[in-house]
């Protein structure tokens, strides 16, 4: 499952339905030993260690594990000119070395943004925007050869969903879930717009996201959005309520409320995370912004308790069996709401990175690798320096 992409700022831009790394995503090298875990519950120590650095500048966008000695994942290599250009490739790792190749001719032109999803036992699933913009294109690795999925999703997708080799479910155009049944696509119309799904079968999926109509919008506190929550129960999507937000008075401007990423952990456990916010600088005292985090326990959606200050705000990118989640922002919450940041080393001074050079690590995305209590994450290290800034690709693995 595919969970963050890209991890979700919980902002104003939530109630949007836009998507991006939020500021203050990667974790900053200030020199300093890392912070005590906050909570009270104890966080265990863990850190990255480097598996992959790329050589050339760019960065890595995609990532999914088949097995430990099937590791995929995409990247853009950057080259300097005018206009400045961005070459996409493929890196795979079969358990002794990685190797790099083009994307596959079946994608036609030159796509960017390749993501890719696991579909265990089902293959691979491979896509990107075209050099256009204007469509999203799917290709499937069966194992040996890659094959063109037909024509699906509209638009750029935002979430995925993978409940079985023939069941996947994509968002992708205003307000519209699409499912793969194995042969081909079928759309679906959602309540409200939605910037994530995940479910436990066919029968339980979530797409959460926001609505600007109905309770708690508009009137006296001039709220433009609220969380809003559907369930797919195998035959239609069903709008469920979910708790209102509101600021106090004197209500900021343009205040708004959305969900922006979703976990379905079993069909009595869903969490969800998103965020209230405003328009900020419009003059006045500004109220603090809001976390918003939401539990389903089978019967309805709750305000759950805040993560501790380190791990506030911060959306989850991949579930660590049971013994926590991984976030953006290079931290990780257990069970008990221990909270802790990962640490990580160095770039190597080699390839132009210089020895007083700022690095901070952004990852795009997390994912354990099955049957081992290993994780990886993909993304990339922005150097800071004078010069000659850059962005190392890199493959993380995750240190106990």
């Amino acid at each position: 499952m595919r969970k963050a992409v890209a991890a979700l700022a919980l902002t104003a831009c939530l109630a949007a339905g836009c998507a991006g790394q939020p500021e203050g995503a990667g974790d900053e090298d200030s020199g300093t030993p890392p912070p005590t875990p906050t909570a009270e519950a104890s966080a265990p120590r863990l850190s990255w260690t480097y598996e992959k650095i790329v050589d050339a500048p760019g960065e890595l966008h995609g990532l999914a594990v088949r097995a430990a000695d099937d590791i995929w994942a995409t990247g853009s290599e950057q080259h300097t000119g005018t206009p400045v250009r961005a070459h996409t490739y493929l890196l795979h790792h079969d358990g002794d070395r990685w190797r790099r190749s083009p994307m596959p001719a079946v994608l036609g032109d030159h796509v960017w943004d390749a993501r890719l999803l696991s579909l265990g036992t089902g293959g691979l699933w491979l896509w990107g925007v075209s050099a256009a913009g204007n469509e999203t294109r799917f290709a499937r690795w069966d194992g040996r050869t890659w094959h063109a999925l037909p024509a699906g999703p509209r638009g750029i997708v935002t979430d995925t969903a993978v409940l079985g080799p023939e069941d996947v479910w994509v968002l992708g155009g205003e307000q519209e879930a699409w499912h793969w049944d194995g042969g081909r696509w079928s759309r679906t119309r959602l309540p409200h717009p939605a910037s994530a799904i995940d479910g436990t079968s066919g029968e339980d999926v979530w797409a959460v996201g926001h609505r600007t109509s109905g309770p708690g919008i508009g009137g006296a506190g001039q709220e433009t959005s609220q969380p809003a929550a559907a369930h797919w129960d195998g035959g239609s999507w069903t709008s469920v309520a979910t708790p209102r937000y509101r600021f106090p008075d004197p209500v900021p401007p343009e205040p708004g409320a959305a969900l922006g990423s979703v976990l379905a952990l079993a069909p009595d456990r869903v969490l969800a995370f998103g965020g209230h916010s405003f328009n900020h600088g419009e003059g006045g005292e500004e109220p603090e912004e809001e976390t918003i985090r939401l539990r389903w326990d089978g019967h309805r959606w709750h305000q759950e308790p805040a993560w501790p200050a380190d791990c506030q705000g911060r959306a989850p990118l991949a579930r660590d069996a049971d013994r926590g989640l991984f976030l953006d922002g290079n931290r990780y919450v257990t069970t008990a709401g221990g909270c802790t940041r990962l640490t990580r080393p160095r770039l190597p001074s080699t390839g132009g990175v210089t020895p007083q050079s700022q690095q901070s690590l952004w990852l795009e995305q997390v994912a354990p690798v099955p049957g081992s209590g290993e994780v990886l994450g993909a993304g990339h290290v922005q150097v800071n320096q004078s010069g000659n800034p850059m962005s190392k690709a890199v493959v993380v693995r995750v240190e106990r």
